[in-house]
């Protein structure tokens, strides 16, 4: 087994963190240093970092006692969200799942990119490579176009105006205008569609899930073979995935009758 390397200064930041959710209270620098077992002015560098980030606050300025602040709570009500979400989605999956007999997936975008937080495959005829955690591009995929879908203009102009656009496959589209006009249509339709871009024998139709001030918090997709999207089936799974993730959108609180409403 591969060693693990740890960074000292960022294994004692995150232990900061847990010794103050832990304890509960605030803590003086001296109290941090003594439980942490470290020099003062280590523990000093320490806590003006974490200030800095947002990660804790001063609560008593009089008598300089340190509590968690906004940006861990951020964090951890982030967590809670995907977690919520999986949860929400996970009949959901499991029952689009048994009616197509296609690999439905949940995902996430995370730094430009789409991140797997879940599938169902049991009763899938062929299954997709796509690993849980793993990463894929956002302009190829079912669930990465639904996601970026969601995000205006100006965002998509940001995450792809520099530089060369990479494609997965020769059906990929690797051009700002042409990924803008292929938004258009998504959000005019309600759903992504993933037409052997990111898998010369994959279709897939996607669409966004939002929450209750219309922000897209996950999306969820349908992988097919190619081979089998026959009309009536593309209507089909169309339906399902657009139907799902507006049930899905509506149990978070989103009260539009149409996905993609706002963008």
């Amino acid at each position: 087994m591969e060693k693990i390397r740890i960074n000292k200064s960022a294994e004692r930041a995150l232990d900061l963190l847990v010794l103050l959710a832990k304890t509960g209270t605030a803590l003086t620098l001296n109290e941090i240093c003594t439980e942490m077992g470290m020099p003062k002015s280590s523990g000093f560098e320490l806590v003006q970092t974490l200030l800095y980030k947002g990660f804790i606050e001063l609560e008593d300025p009089r008598l300089k006692t340190y509590r968690l602040g906004l940006a861990a709570f951020e964090t951890g009500m982030a967590y809670q969200a995907n977690m919520e979400i999986t949860q929400l989605a996970r009949p959901l999956l499991l029952e689009l799942n048994k009616q197509t007999g296609s690999t439905v997936f949940l995902g996430v975008e995370d730094k430009g990119k789409v991140v797997y937080l879940d599938k169902a495959e049991n009763f899938s005829v062929m299954r997709p490579t796509a690993k849980l955690g793993s990463r894929r591009y956002l302009h190829t995929t079912g669930v990465g176009k639904a996601l970026l879908a969601a995000m205006p203009d100006e965002k998509i102009e940001y995450l792809f105006g520099d530089g060369e656009i990479p494609s997965k496959t020769s059906f990929s589209k690797v051009t700002l205008p042409e990924i803008l006009q292929d938004m258009k249509e998504i959000r005019e339709r309600g759903y992504s569609i993933d037409d052997r871009e990111d898998n010369v024998e994959m279709y897939c139709m996607g669409s966004a899930i939002f929450d209750q001030s219309n922000q897209p918090v996950a999306a969820i997709s349908i992988a097919s073979m190619l081979s089998s999207m026959t009309p009536e089936r593309k209507e089909m799974v169309s339906n399902l995935i657009s139907e799902t993730a507006l049930k899905l959108s509506n149990q978070l609180g989103y009260s539009a009758k149409r996905l993609y409403q706002n963008v």
